[in-house]
């Protein structure tokens, strides 16, 4: 099909994507004068409303949160022979996914595009608004290096929320057993059917059981993201999304053997299969990621201070420097300086002047009396010395006239 000349009042440039159900276009808004990306979705019948009811979801979103790090959505429309659509900001860059496929993020940049993202999610938080779809395909960014979390179709408002009988006896079923047959019957259903709203290698096991998701799930499926982006692989592997998906429900998460080992027990809490077992905030995980990379003392320093301010320049977190942990030196004495885990984190403030700290705590040296002192203290011994005798001789002198 060829691609449209015009979307709604949108002039078509080009295609810039596509996918199995639609295609993604950049377009330029004469109005406005200014390009934008617009998302069509070439469904019919009941699919088409749905398509429909999620790209306004996405849009009410968007106008609630307004944030520097979320994607905004300027319109929604139906077009007749395409279907419906959606115009938002255009991202000029790539996604998340393709820069790992790529290998083109250092470590330092990653972290930095995780606390970028992580400042997007609260926002929704904040909102009582849950995502249920963070993975690195939703997170764009842009050649300035500024992220940009999308896609809150499938996203669910937590006061909105409603407890589905047939969701909740199939959760009861797998809680009572995951040993094969039913995980396997959930993975089958998930893949064949398409009932899963999401992408399941990046959600939490609750989820795939049927709940509706909290922002404990939210924080599962960015720890999987951030896995992947550290590590390059999914947190539970397969050879296909089945296998995936009963690996999420059955196995704990799989950790390269060359991962170190402290990083390691920061994602096996950050992907406990128990909500309750996970960090409580995003804040704090990445606290503990940033405090568990490997690498220079002045990077963790650097990822502390950016994640210890929000986007406006107010404190988002706890966020605390901490003693880091110094790797062995190459040569010399093998010592290694440890933190202890029990240790309070350390209250860092501005250090004093060091001249004025030297001279203030600095012991004050014995006076040494000068040559020119030395000789008048003399003067006025001998001086003294003088008068005392002139005062005898003038008493005695009387007494040996007589």
């Amino acid at each position: 099909m060829a691609d449209p000349k015009t979307i709604g009042r949108y002039q078509v440039l080009h295609s810039i994507g596509q996918g199995g159900m639609g295609t993604v276009y950049l377009a330029e808004d004469p109005m406005l004068k200014r390009r934008v990306a617009i998302k069509v979705v070439r469904v019919a019948g009941a699919a088409r409303n749905q398509a429909m009811l999620r790209f306004r979801r996405e849009a009410e979103i968007s106008a609630q949160l307004n944030h520097p790090n979320l994607v905004t959505i300027f319109d929604v429309g139906v077009e007749e022979a395409l279907g419906p659509f959606l115009a938002m900001e255009y991202v000029e860059g790539k996604s998340l996914g393709k820069h790992i496929k790529d290998k083109s993020l250092d470590t330092e940049t990653s972290v930095r595009v995780l606390i970028q993202t992580m400042r997007a999610l609260r926002a929704a938080h904040r909102r009582a608004i849950v995502h249920r779809d963070v993975k690195p395909e939703n997170i764009l960014l842009s050649e300035e290096g500024r992220a940009k979390l999308m896609d809150f179709g499938i996203a669910r408002s937590m006061g909105h929320m409603s407890s589905n009988p047939e969701q909740l006896a199939e959760t009861a079923l797998l809680d009572g057993a995951l040993s094969g047959g039913p995980a396997q019957t959930l993975a089958l259903r998930l893949t064949v059917t398409g009932d899963f709203l999401g992408s399941p290698a990046y959600a939490p096991p609750e989820i795939l059981k049927g709940g509706e998701g909290t922002p404990a799930s939210d924080r599962y499926s960015f720890a999987a993201t951030a896995f992947e982006l550290l590590t390059g692989k999914l947190p539970h592997p397969g050879s296909g999304l089945t296998e995936i998906i009963i690996h999420i429900l059955q196995e704990p998460v799989a950790l390269p053997p060359d991962l170190p080992p402290r990083l390691g027990n920061v994602f096996q809490r950050a992907l406990a299969a128990d909500p309750e077992d996970r960090y409580t905030t995003l804040p704090e995980f990445l606290e503990e990621l940033v405090d568990a990379l490997p690498g220079p003392v002045s990077m963790r320093a650097r990822l502390f201070a950016l994640l210890a301010q929000d986007e406006d320049g107010s404190s988002v977190s706890t966020a605390r420097f901490r003693l880091p942990v110094l790797e062995p030196p190459e040569s010399g004495p093998q010592e290694v300086i440890t933190r202890s885990r029990q240790s309070q984190p350390l209250k860092i403030s501005l250090a004093e002047d060091p001249v004025e700290s030297y001279l203030s705590t600095r012991k004050p040296a014995p006076e040494v009396p000068s040559t020119d002192d030395t000789n008048w203290l003399s003067i006025l011994k001998w001086v003294a010395l003088v008068f005392v005798l002139l005062q005898l001789f003038w008493w005695l002198a009387p007494g040996l006239g007589r």
